[in-house]
């Protein structure tokens, strides 16, 4: 596997160059003719192209006060080899103030939900009908929780600009599935993600109120299949090119692209699921160069009608990586706050089990798990 990859990166670098030569000509016009044509069921969404894509800006000075607030969660997952069904969240939070009025709080808020109304996901219309909350709906739902409690904390009075901070993408994936129910992406999307970061959006101050997403080494290609798009000759198979290679990631290409310290220009995502249920929440991107990493920033589409709001996002998360180890200080603050380490999930199970034989319940577990925690030899 070594051996071939060594073999193909020459090839690679070759077509990553021939892509960003393209791509410092660009023609807007041509890219907007061609896209046009495309067909609404290409199962390779293209962006929404800025007029000059290969553009590296510089980045602005960050005022001396500002707020930033980074939440992140983890959970325990429902667990089917113990005689109770349960998950429980953890969010973590970091409001970190600096200027003239320094000031730290760190926060964590761990919610147990138990109970058959509580771990599932019900049908207004069919009472029969539920969707457990486990797997990848309880990460979707874990995400909800964590915006839910970033809206809670970007509502509180401040006179200074002021940014909320999330890892990971802005895009619930795993709720815009095909076979996910239409109830539970409403309750999960539209009910819960939506609707707090509405909450953000209504903020009133005087000074700038933000939002972003960050992304660490991402693997998102979609710049790549709309310059692969605007290169081929072929519409539907713009993906199979003797000048591309579909290998190819976005942060490679921006690698070329961005200069330390610089950020490309705003894309817009073409999601068709993101254009269905997203409105003025539309998801829009652009790629920074930390100094250490191509890292992608995911926004809502109210904060970019104003350009100058790309401008401080750029500049405080540029701040935040250089008081961090080349990451998000209050992300990585919010991370320690919300961590579940493997003591902490073995306890969890161990208050379970104590608990349940003090209440005289008899405690039970599968074969299967009883099997990994005895060994013969």
């Amino acid at each position: 596997m070594v051996v071939e990859t060594k073999d193909k990166s020459g090839l690679l670098q070759s077509r990553l160059n021939f892509v960003y030569e393209e791509l410092l000509k660009f023609d807007y016009q041509k890219f907007i003719d061609k896209k046009s044509k495309l067909s609404n069921a290409c199962p390779w969404p293209i962006p929404e192209f800025p007029e000059t894509p290969a553009n590296s800006i510089p980045v602005i000075r960050n005022p001396d006060n500002y707020i930033a607030i980074g939440v992140d969660g983890s959970h325990i997952d429902v667990n089917r080899h113990i005689p109770l069904k349960c998950f429980l969240i953890n969010i973590g939070v970091a409001k970190l103030t600096y200027g003239n009025m320094s000031d730290a709080i760190l926060s964590s808020s761990p919610t147990l939900y138990h109970g058959h109304s509580e771990i599932v996901i019900k049908d207004p219309n069919k009472s029969y009908r539920d969707v457990p909350l486990q797997g990848t709906l309880l990460g979707a739902f874990r995400t909800v929780k964590e915006i839910e409690e970033l809206a809670h904390f970007m509502e509180l009075n401040s006179d200074v600009p002021t940014i909320g901070l999330v890892d990971g993408t802005l895009v619930l994936l795993d709720v815009l599935r095909s076979h996910i129910p239409q109830f539970v992406v409403d309750h999960l999307l539209n009910d819960g993600f939506l609707t707090a970061l509405s909450k953000i959006k209504d903020i009133k101050r005087e000074s700038p109120t933000l939002l972003a997403s960050y992304i660490s080494l991402p693997s998102s290609k979609e710049c790549i299949n709309g310059a692969n798009f605007y290169i081929s000759d072929s519409i539907e198979d713009f993906h199979i090119d003797e000048n591309v290679t579909y290998d190819i990631l976005d942060r490679q290409l921006f690698s070329l692209i961005l200069k330390d310290r610089e950020r490309s220009e705003l894309f817009s995502s073409s999601s068709p699921a993101v254009k269905s249920y997203y409105g003025i929440h539309h998801v829009m991107f652009f790629y920074v160069n930390t100094g250490d990493e191509i890292a992608r920033v995911e926004i809502p589409h109210w904060i970019a009608e104003n350009p100058s709001n790309i401008d401080l996002i750029h500049s405080l998360i540029l701040d935040q990586c250089d008081k961090g180890p080349t990451y998000p200080t209050v992300l990585m603050e919010a991370h320690e706050q919300a961590v579940i380490s493997s003591k902490d999930r073995e306890y969890f199970l161990n208050m379970i089990e104590t608990n349940l034989e003090y209440e005289d319940i008899a405690f039970y577990t599968s074969q299967k798990d009883r099997s990994k925690r005895l060994r013969w030899l």
